[in-house]
């Protein structure tokens, strides 16, 4: 009886092993295999960081609080989507405050390039920087 366990037990150790001899060993993805990243679309990016603040501006009507993420704001059917990198080419970072009484959006490219970063928090205006990450203290859009 034992003889037949042995057996039992390599043959499925064999099978086990040649079932990966056809496997190739994973290999790292190097930034030059991926997909070309979307290109930082400014327009794109200011269109969605106006509806972030509508939708933000009604939340608060709402709830007397601002949304603490994205996802808070899509539920409630202020946003049709979290706004994506593929979108737009860039990043959006939603900081609530603790206290949910104020928030700060930063939006800066998803890759290194000349385009503009900006910024907004809950007075509506957007800034907007070039080089470097947009604050509350860099220059105002135009409206």
């Amino acid at each position: 009886m034992a003889a037949v366990k042995t057996t039992i037990a390599f043959f499925t150790l064999g099978l086990a092993l040649s079932g990966c001899a056809g496997e190739t060993k994973p290999t790292m993805q190097t930034s030059t295999e991926r997909a070309a990243a979307k290109p930082p679309d400014e327009n794109a990016a200011l269109n969605i960081i106006k509806q972030v603040n509508e939708a933000q501006a009604t939340h608060f009507k709402v709830n007397r609080r601002y949304a603490l993420s994205f996802e808070e704001l899509v539920e409630a059917h202020l946003l049709t989507s979290e706004p994506t990198t593929a979108q737009t080419g860039y990043e959006f970072k939603l900081r609530p405050a603790a206290d949910a009484q104020t928030y700060k959006l930063a939006v800066t490219p998803a890759a290194s390039s000349p385009a503009r970063s900006f910024f907004t928090d809950n007075t509506g205006v957007i800034h907007g920087e070039t080089g470097k990450e947009a604050t509350a203290e860099s220059p105002a859009l135009a409206k």
